[in-house]
């Protein structure tokens, strides 16, 4: 019915683009780590979190978090809104070494029979720790359990994933760190349980605001397989979120409506409307 109500509003009003008529957005990277948890050292409480949202027509978001209590609290301040993920790290030294540290798993198990976690992730990871025991029984973790996995990483530790568990969904952050349009393609026809989050990429798929035609060619030809997301890895990051979601919008804006739909909120909500195995 949204869909519905969107079209004839764009049909209504010439030269009304899906930005301008405050396309949804299910923001797919999200952080509520650290210096941005609210409370007495922190910035935001989870009902400032939520007014965020609220004012950018954001309608879904995949969050995470150091700790994950944070997440917690947010999941239990709108749980109808917020989709879980767990960050495997413990501190901010576990950034380096969890790729290799044996008590991650039974902490990860833990972890999963005390929330509604949606996926594992963000996490960092390099080609040269892929291969660790403790990232094989990660994935196939994930793949058991119907979880999402979300990466920041190159292509190689995208091929070992899928390589330590073949049905495991993997959300691939910043478009990797090649976001080129031809280089993403080869890996969206190669592997067809992998997704693109955009977040980071603004000036590279439209310069100065306008969307670079490589990259809408790109988005026509796998509509269904790109999410948005903002990345708010640190306090500055939230203050300027109601700019980062118009500069999307914007470009989201110069797309065909129903590409347009597909990247801003439908792709995210059919990945995860239904709950983990």
């Amino acid at each position: 019915m949204k869909t519905l109500l969107l079209t004839a509003l764009l049909c209504l009003l010439p030269g009304l683009s899906a930005a301008d008529a405050g396309l949804p957005i299910f923001d797919a990277h999200l952080h509520y780590s650290g210096p941005d948890v609210g409370g007495a050292a922190g910035l935001y409480t989870p009902e400032e979190i939520l007014a965020k949202l609220d004012r950018n027509h954001v309608s879904r978001a995949i969050f995470s978090s150091r700790p994950n209590e944070a997440t917690q609290r947010l999941y239990e301040a709108s749980p109808e809104r917020i989709v879980p993920f767990l960050m495997p790290y413990r501190s901010r030294e576990d950034r380096y070494t969890y790729h290799s540290d044996p008590a991650l798993i039974p902490w990860l198990e833990d972890w999963l029979q005390r929330g509604h976690w949606r996926g594992i992730g963000e996490f960092h990871l390099f080609s040269e720790h892929a291969g660790t025991p403790v990232i094989r029984d990660m994935a196939r973790l994930a793949e058991s359990r119907g979880l999402v996995l979300q990466l920041h990483g190159d292509h190689g530790v995208v091929e070992q994933l899928f390589g330590h568990a073949p049905g495991v969904t993997l959300i691939w952050a910043h478009g990797g760190t090649v976001p080129v349009p031809f280089f993403i393609a080869l890996y969206l026809e190669r592997y067809e349980n992998l997704f693109v989050d955009l977040s980071m990429r603004n000036e590279r798929i439209a310069p100065e605001g306008r969307l670079d035609a490589q990259w809408a060619e790109l988005f026509e030809r796998f509509p269904d397989r790109f999410m948005v997301g903002m990345d708010t890895f640190s306090p500055n990051r939230w203050r300027r979120f109601d700019d980062l979601i118009e500069e999307t919008r914007h470009w989201l804006g110069q797309l065909p409506l129903e590409v347009a739909e597909a990247l801003a909120w439908q792709n995210a909500e059919r990945l995860l409307k239904d709950p983990p195995h």
